[in-house]
């Protein structure tokens, strides 16, 4: 909080060091300020620019107040706390202020302008009260964007201090007014701020503060009215669900995207009504190049359905509905459609490669249907939902684990990452950059890569600092002479500059090729022993043959010790043949669906989605899952591959390498 303060203080010298000259080129306030005082008072600016405080604070207490105009002496007088306030002298900066507001009440501008000098000033006395009574004073739609924004941040930090809950939920309104679309909006991080506040609010405090900015319709409005309405409807009220609806369709008509979650929700609620619990969509390549992949996972789902069957009660049994996606996702998402439409199934298993994935799920989410993937699915975190289940663990469930107390308890809190250039990178880099804020740590490394690239080592050079030396032309400059006098040259001297390595470790989520090729890139510009941390596909045999060149490398991902060896034993009799990956996350797919079903009768989606959202774990045979920010997080472990052996980083168990995919 105080160093948003310190950054207001400076804004504050910047913008009042304009104040005048504005105004009087606009022509609107000519009356206030003549052209001798503002000439005047820009050389003294000019001074204090310059470095010069004290001259600058002299040259004002000089000027004679005789003749000036009413605003001109609330303006000099403004600008002398100002100084005094970046001297630190805050009981003289604020006796300024005061003299200042009894002359600018001609200056609306100038006058809120003072009030959050003001409240700054009390703040860094530590009187919250006085500071909260200045910033309300100060008309915030008097100021500048800039100085709006900081007003309000201001604001809000007193409220919240004071404990002022309504005053700390109008103020992060207000903040977040300026936003303009649903993806800055949500990427805010005083935005989870404000949703922790508005749950908390009564009926009647949610409906009040709605209709107080409806006539602005700033988004952050209408996307808090949405998710009031969505809330009411799963609560049962379907009737005030559908007015709050009717509501924000009629305010919020020329916003394109609020308009489409009404209309997508709209659509969804007709389409609740249209399920059969007991049918259940599979869509797989089956044909093509990834067909073999797909028979794999249709043992894995036959092998868990045989499962299954043992325990379900006389007269219930399952039925597969089977498509081929033919390796395409949009192939794939019109499957999902005729699944839904022809027999309205209650849950949909697909996804086995994120390129089908992505659009099978979004056509689920469009009509409101239980989605597992067998594979992640690159959308960013605001555009998943709790009717998504990622069998593998979602990009949020391996960043959260990353990110975890216990994780950075080892590895530290200045990170790094080096991330693909793809939809699946940034994907990565989005949630990491979340998660990072709210953990505190800070990115002090972030490059990328291109795709199948054969040298990794210009981006890892980058990361390093080892690109631009003419930043470090000097360091260079006298390490090449201490070298050029060594007797003994090393002849696998790579470079001269020592790497920057102010990150204690570095997550890349490649694929084993990919890190194959990454990892000694480090090593090659001699930074050893750098701890590297990768995602579930880091359990490789590829990784795992040259593991005792590569160091210790860390990675999340399934501890797969759990899965259970009477499992294995029975699909190697049946089919004569270890479960491998595919199989093991097809065969948790369909037990996880049916342990969600398990004693309960689901007539509508409705019914369904109120269940899941109710639901504080799910447990499948891989793992477990909990619901977190209307999404679904897999607890993941933290995993070490050492010399060919995996083994858990907080426990001494050892895991086998043998359910590689």
């Amino acid at each position: 909080m105080r160093k948003v303060l310190g950054l207001l203080s400076i804004t504050f010298l910047i913008l009042l060091s304009s104040c005048g000259i504005t105004m009087i080129k606009s022509g609107a306030r000519s009356d206030l300020y003549t052209e001798r005082f503002l000439v005047g008072l820009e050389e003294i600016k000019s001074k204090y620019r310059q470095g010069e405080p004290e001259v600058a604070l002299k040259s004002l207490m000089e000027m004679p107040e005789e003749g000036l105009l009413v605003s001109e002496k609330a303006m000099r007088r403004n600008l002398v706390g100002v100084i005094l306030f970046s001297k630190r002298d805050y009981e003289k900066a604020i006796f300024n202020f005061d003299l200042a507001l009894s002359s600018s009440s001609l200056d609306e501008a100038l006058t809120a302008q003072i009030y959050l000098n003001l409240s700054s000033s009390y703040f860094k006395l530590g009187f919250m009260e006085k500071a909260f009574s200045s910033i309300s004073l100060a008309d915030h739609t008097k100021l500048s964007k800039d100085e709006a924004k900081k007003h309000h941040k201001l604001s809000y930090n007193l409220a919240k201090e004071l404990g002022r809950d309504k005053e700390v939920i109008k103020s992060l309104v207000l903040y977040l007014s300026s936003k303009k679309g649903l993806s800055e909006l949500k990427n805010d991080p005083m935005f989870e701020h404000l949703l922790a506040g508005f749950v908390k609010l009564g009926k009647r405090d949610k409906v009040h503060l709605l209709e107080t900015f409806e006539d602005e319709k700033p988004i952050v409005i209408g996307y808090l009215a949405y998710l009031e309405a969505e809330k009411t409807y799963y609560n049962g009220e379907k009737e005030e669900a559908k007015d709050f609806l009717e509501w924000i369709r009629k305010r919020f008509e020329g916003n394109d995207e609020i308009s489409t979650l009404v209309d997508n929700f709209f659509f969804r609620v007709e389409n609740f009504s249209k399920m059969n619990q007991l049918s259940i969509g599979v869509i797989l390549p089956l044909s093509g190049q990834k067909k073999n992949y797909g028979e794999r996972a249709l043992l894995g789902i036959d092998s868990g359905l045989e499962e299954i069957k043992k325990n379900l009660p006389e007269g219930k049994n399952y039925t597969l509905h089977i498509l081929d996606s033919e390796g395409s996702g949009a192939v794939g998402a019109y499957r999902v459609r005729d699944l839904v439409e022809k027999h309205s199934v209650g849950a949909i298993i697909g996804g086995l490669f994120s390129s089908e994935a992505t659009k099978e799920y979004l056509e689920a989410k469009r009509n409101g249907v239980l989605f597992i993937s067998l594979s992640q699915i690159y959308l960013p975190k605001d555009e998943k939902d709790h009717l998504l289940l990622e069998i593998p663990g979602s990009i949020e469930s391996q960043v959260a684990r990353v990110f975890s107390d216990e994780m950075l308890s080892v590895f530290g809190k200045n990170a790094a990452i080096l991330y693909p250039h793809s939809a699946r990178g940034e994907a990565y880099v989005s949630e990491f950059w979340r998660r990072a804020q709210q953990s505190g740590v800070s990115i002090t490394g972030i490059n990328d890569y291109e795709k199948n690239q054969t040298d990794y080592r210009e981006p890892v050079r980058n990361l390093l600092g080892l690109k631009n030396t003419r930043a470090r032309k000097e360091e260079l400059e006298l390490l090449s002479e201490i070298h050029s006098l060594e007797k003994r040259k090393s002849i696998r001297r790579i470079q001269t500059l020592k790497p920057i390595l102010d990150f204690d470790w570095i997550f890349i989520p490649a694929y084993p090729k990919e890190a194959l090729q990454i990892i000694p890139s480090f090593t090659y510009f001699d930074a050893f022993k750098l701890r590297m941390v990768g995602g579930p596909s880091w359990r490789s045999r590829m990784l795992s043959t040259h593991s005792s060149k590569l160091g210790k490398l860390f990675f999340v991902g399934d501890d797969v010790q759990p899965v259970s060896k009477n499992f294995i034993r029975k699909f190697h009799t049946k089919y004569n043949r270890r479960p491998r990956l595919i199989e093991i996350r097809a065969f948790d797919s369909i037990s996880i669906l049916n342990d969600i079903y398990k004693d309960k009768t689901f007539e509508t989606r409705d019914e369904l989605d109120i269940n899941l959202r109710s639901q504080t774990e799910i447990t499948g045979l891989t793992g477990s899952w909990y619901l977190d920010d209307s999404i679904w997080i897999k607890k993941m472990s933290s995993l070490m591959l050492n010399r060919g052996k995996i083994s858990n980083l907080f426990s001494s168990d050892e895991t086998s390498e043998s359910q590689s995919q």
